[in-house]
């Protein structure tokens, strides 16, 4: 019997490359983060290049504590690990993972990524940048370790051995974060709702609804009004920079903590609630919120209670407040451009006030009283999957991965283990000439003990089904159902040791043709449907040869063949006009 353990959490990664490791030669620590949705998985990592203290180092090799690599081992959140910047190295996108049977003799877990490698900034700069495409794909292949919180084994780029992985399980949380509270003489900062109770609500418990060990520290609460500066007027920006330079906390380093700072001044009614003001230097790491500013009826008739009030006087608006800042320090933009208003942290307040004052337009309620002190899923998603680089502090610039380029991890389907229900493909030849139509069959056949849930049509005039063809170029052409006819689809049982076919001639699609050039193409068939909120997915790859022309003749053919009019011909099946 085959049971791994692979839960919701921060994982943390030790990849050893092949070789003997020695003092110069290179290891990659990181984290992984798994995350269910419904009955599927979200899966992303952040990989940073480190070295090792000493060598020669004998196998079996341990995961070594490092001088970039920031770990308190004394709670379990602390247990995340944290990296120097300037050794952050590629981002893994999960794009599926293979779970093996409870009737699996391979009892291993197979985990695939996107490997999108990251170029450090400039020296003087701190806005790196990824390419609009993945470096690579790679694959974890690991079974259960020592306990249920590790998992242990190969990391693969195809066939190739590229070295060996640990995975070891530290906490339920994904991130963890500080943000250092600093406030004014003349001003109160954003306290705790109901603290020390089961009903409290904070910056903590706001990280948490997107998995996030969020530690307010409230740290100075008298500092002294700057020379120059009328405390109770609206700031500059230069001002609160220095500001936060003069008083943040210099006991740790970006480096070593993520840390985010709020300074908290008096200013007055319309100076905005707050501002994340900080892309100066190492961008995002400070924001505002100004507790004599409030709630004026001309942003919003649907203040309540609220209405005229400054934010100091209604605690749970100005929490909701100084949290959306907070948010924007972690890169998270307004809710309008992405999806629409709702009553959650990073929608602006006055939308907040007009979703809960209008019933046709959100969630019931009255401001202040139903304001949702957390994240919506939108964010969450961002928050949990985006790269390392794009959320930390002192790293990417705000708006990276709204306006600008950043990979993100998305559902992964569950592919079924291949030892309990297989996908075969056939074709009539394994070898072909330019131009020349393929047919190509391919068989799914439950292998296990049990029925599978299954779509009872697998061709490609249904919607599930897709084929791949990657050429000699790595240009891979998808070759979509000329026709789409799902009427009498749906997912079935299928019984144990019963089969399910479907069958087409691969040549021309709306995309355009399967075989142009000569040389081998790789074809890839999967099959990717839903049931009861589980993603499920199959998928095999088949190689095909496609001779070079022989002579005139052979080219002669090809160029007849390979016309749009034809291929059409052929993808109606023939019979066409």
């Amino acid at each position: 019997m085959c049971f791994i353990s692979f839960k919701q959490g921060c994982y943390k990664i030790h990849y050893q490359p092949v070789g003997r490791p020695t003092i110069f030669a290179p290891y990659y620590a990181g984290t992984l983060r798994v995350e269910n949705s419904g009955s599927s998985k979200i899966i992303s990592g952040d990989l940073y290049r480190l070295r090792n203290l000493w060598g020669p180092i004998f196998d079996p090799i341990p995961p070594i504590k490092h001088l970039d690599e920031f770990e308190d081992e004394t709670g379990d959140s602390e247990k995340i690990p944290i990296y120097a910047r300037n050794k952050y190295y590629s981002y893994l996108k999960g794009i599926r993972y293979i779970r093996p049977s409870i009737f699996s003799s391979n009892c291993k877990l197979t985990i695939e990524f996107e490997e999108w490698r990251y170029n450090q900034p400039a020296a003087g700069s701190f806005n790196g940048s990824f390419n609009n495409a993945p470096t690579r794909n790679i694959k974890f292949v690991v079974g259960q370790g020592g306990d249920l919180n590790s998992l242990k084994g190969n990391v693969y780029e195809g066939s190739t051995l590229l070295g060996t992985v640990t995975l070891t399980w530290v906490s339920n949380f994904f991130r963890r974060a500080v943000v250092e509270i600093d406030t004014l003489t003349g001003a109160v900062a954003p306290q705790p709702l109901n603290p020390g109770t089961a009903s409290e609500e904070s910056f903590a418990t706001i990280y948490n609804t997107v998995g996030w060990k969020m530690t307010p520290i409230y740290n100075d609460t008298n500092i002294a009004v700057p020379a120059g500066v009328t405390a109770t007027n609206c700031w500059s920006d230069a001002d609160l920079h220095a500001l936060m330079m003069a008083v943040r906390s210099t006991a740790v380093t970006l480096d070593s903590e993520w840390r985010y700072h709020m300074l908290v001044v008096p200013g007055r009614m319309g100076c905005s609630r707050g501002k994340m003001y900080d892309q100066t230097g190492a961008h995002r790491e400070g924001c505002v919120s100004y507790s004599n500013d409030g709630y004026p009826t001309s942003d919003s008739s649907n203040f309540g209670a609220a209405a005229g009030q400054q934010q100091r006087n209604v605690p749970r608006a100005f929490i909701r407040s100084a949290g959306h800042e907070l948010g924007h320090t972690c890169n998270m933009v307004h809710q309008e451009g992405e999806g629409g208003a709702d009553n959650s942290i990073m929608t602006t307040t006055p939308s907040v006030a007009d979703v809960l004052g209008s019933a046709t337009t959100g969630a019931p309620g009255v401001f202040p009283t139903n304001i949702h002190l957390g994240f919506n899923a939108h964010c969450r998603r961002h928050l949990v999957h985006f790269p390392d680089p794009v959320v930390r502090p002192g790293c990417m610039n705000w708006t990276a991965g709204h306006s600008t380029f950043a990979p993100s991890a998305d559902v992964d389907s569950m592919y079924l283990d291949a030892e309990a229900v297989s996908l075969k493909i056939k074709t009539q030849s394994d070898r072909i000439k330019i131009g020349e139509p393929l047919l190509i069959a391919w068989e799914v056949e439950n292998l296990s003990k049990e029925a599978v849930p299954l779509p009872n049509d697998i061709g490609t005039n249904i919607e599930y089904t897709s084929i791949n063809v990657t050429d000699p170029n790595d240009v891979t052409t998808n070759m979509p159902g000329f026709v789409i006819e799902c009427e009498h689809s749906s997912i079935q049982p299928l019984a144990p040791g019963k089969k399910q076919a479907a069958a087409t001639n691969l040549f021309w699609s709306s995309k355009g043709f399967a075989f142009n050039r000569a040389g081998k193409h790789i074809i890839d068939v999967s099959i990717r449907w839903t049931k009861n909120g589980t993603q499920y997915g199959l998928s095999q790859t088949k190689e095909i040869w496609v001779d070079y022309p022989a002579g005139d003749k052979d080219n002669e053919i090809a160029a007849t063949m390979l016309d749009a009019e034809v291929g059409k011909f052929v993808a109606l099946g023939g019979g066409a006009r």
